[in-house]
């Protein structure tokens, strides 16, 4: 009897043990699974698009967007911020991004998403909603040519849980907001050490060159050619950081402000007469006519200091017209503004 009891009692205590032990086992599945993933919270403030050409419709965006950190799927549209990505060396967590036909819109610098391992998600201007939702990403990063309300409202549509992430640039303070979202990028993949790295080399080169502008007496223009067309762009808006930030002396001071520049003519280059002219050819970089040399060795134009000191610098429209806003690609365009000064 005794015997037995002793048995009985033997079982009653394994019994015990084993439920405990199952008990301790859920709790800790249960804690695995209910934990919350860590987040970065990004603030940005950016203009909406509405259906209007003029847009008048436009309405302004400020948002703060609660990113999961170290996320593993991104679809990326924006090439200034692919860029920095590959600084870091997450390209890994790129699961698509824009490449256009056949790839022709990526820039050689970027010719590694190249690979068919990143899906292609259309064009920088017309993204291909049908693959977008194929990649299923966590984070959608845009940039202005995807800030519009009906973009947007595909995007969620294809990608309803996702997080849409603004990383455009202010052209009001372009190199600010090129040093912000380094850092914001830093926070969300853990490389806050090397995005402070590649802001001072930022700085440093600003430094650099400014020295040099402020040696010279030479008067540059920023001109975009666009299939025989010719603009040109100031302080203040787009391309302007030339003049605001690297003390490029102006040609011009009375430019407009405008999204896509001031039309001009030959008989404007005569009378402004710059020493340099920085050329963009839009043309190239979206599969158009390239007019930029053909424009600018005019004999209507020869007189011009620029033209007649052979002082015209040919900008990588590549770089200019898809991919500012990175930290490296604006190094890059500050490299190209030096050689006016050598």
């Amino acid at each position: 009897m005794k015997r037995l009891s002793l048995v009985l009692l033997t079982l009653v205590v394994i019994l015990t043990l084993a439920a405990c032990g199952g008990q301790s086992a859920e709790k800790d599945k249960t804690s695995t699974e209910g934990a919350s993933t860590e987040t970065v919270k990004i603030k940005s403030s950016y203009q909406v698009m509405g259906e209007k050409e003029d847009g008048s419709d436009a309405k302004e965006v400020t948002e703060t967007v609660e990113v999961p950190k170290n996320t593993k799927k991104v679809a990326v549209f924006d090439y200034g911020t692919l860029s920095t990505l590959q600084e870091f060396g997450v390209e890994d967590s790129v699961v698509g991004l824009p490449k256009g036909e056949g790839n022709r819109s990526l820039p050689e610098f970027l010719a590694g998403f190249k690979e068919d391992k990143y899906t292609n998600l259309g064009t920088l201007k017309e993204a291909n909603f049908e693959k977008l939702a194929e990649t299923n990403p966590d984070v959608i990063i845009i940039s202005a040519r995807q800030a519009s309300s009906k973009v947007l409202d595909e995007m969620k549509k294809a990608a309803p849980n996702a997080k849409i992430l603004y990383m455009g640039t202010d052209a009001e303070d372009y190199i600010g907001s090129v040093k912000e979202n380094t850092a914001n990028l830093g926070k969300i993949f853990d490389k806050e050490n090397q995005a402070e790295e590649l802001v001072k080399a930022l700085d440093d080169k600003i430094v650099e060159v400014k020295k040099l502008t402020a040696a010279s007496d030479k008067k540059g223009l920023f001109v975009l050619a666009n299939e025989g067309e010719l603009s040109v762009f100031g302080k203040g808006g787009r391309f302007g950081f030339i003049h605001d930030v690297l003390g490029v002396k102006e040609a011009d001071a009375d430019i407009k402000a405008e999204g896509h520049g001031q039309v001009i003519n030959f008989e404007y280059l005569n009378d402004k007469n710059p020493d340099i002219i920085f050329a963009m050819d839009r043309g190239v970089a979206v599969g158009g006519k390239s007019s930029s040399k053909q424009a600018l060795t005019n004999d209507v134009i020869k007189d011009v200091n620029a033209v007649k000191e052979d002082n015209i610098v040919e900008l990588d429209p590549y770089l200019w017209y898809f991919s500012g806003g990175g930290v490296k690609t604006t190094v890059q365009q500050i490299e190209e503004i030096e050689k006016g000064y050598k």
